[in-house]
């Protein structure tokens, strides 16, 4: 299955390989490995997600790569915040980390992780009032991202909501008294496995 943002790109490029390879033969098949790449980058894997209303879903195939209780600046408070790195190796595909109403969709421009670089920062609240707060940095080689969130919106857990080509950091903020039983380190799945739990 592939990703939409991809779908038109790999359908013609394969479609000129097989007119080429009918012509030129076997000598196109370097052509054939540049498809299989594109088939790779863009490929969408459906996901199940739990049943767990106040869980969080994670947003992207990654590794836990930090765990901390700090400042959210955007929303001035305290938040548990769980960071994690898109893996080069899995699917790019981004999704919803909780059900709710899309409060603010804005875009940012990083002062730590990458000085300089824009980052979209989504606040999302949920139907028991939770704040969430999800950033998705600028990558460091490929800073172009599609992400289909507007204020005002709904959003579904687990749901598709964009593709970051190559990955990039994403940090959620969470309240203060949410949990997580997560360690620095773990791998996770995008839609299928959670990452933290609000606590009510």
């Amino acid at each position: 299955m592939l990703a939409p943002e991809g779908r038109l790109i790999v359908y013609l490029l394969t479609l000129a390989v097989i007119i080429l390879h009918l012509i030129y033969g076997l000598v196109v098949w370097p052509l054939w490995l540049v498809v299989g790449l594109l088939i790779w980058l863009y490929r969408d894997p459906q996901r199940t997600t739990p049943s767990a209303p106040l869980g969080i879903i994670a947003p992207a195939d990654g590794t836990i790569v930090d765990i901390a209780n700090i400042d959210d600046k955007f929303l001035k408070r305290e938040a548990l915040c769980i960071s994690l790195r898109m893996n080069w190796y899995g699917a790019f595909t981004l999704r919803g980390v909780v059900e709710g109403r899309v409060m603010q969709h804005w875009l940012h421009r990083s002062q730590h992780t990458q000085p300089g670089r824009i980052q979209h920062v989504i606040w999302i609240q949920t139907d028991e009032k939770d704040d969430v707060v999800v950033t998705l940095h600028a990558g460091m080689w490929f800073s172009r991202m599609h992400c289909y969130i507007a204020s005002g919106e709904r959003i579904g857990q687990g749901k598709r909501c964009g593709f970051i080509p190559l990955g990039t950091r994403i940090d959620v903020y969470l309240p203060k008294r949410s949990r997580t039983d997560r360690k620095i380190g773990d791998r996770v799945l995008a839609g299928s496995d959670l990452i933290g739990e609000l606590i009510h």
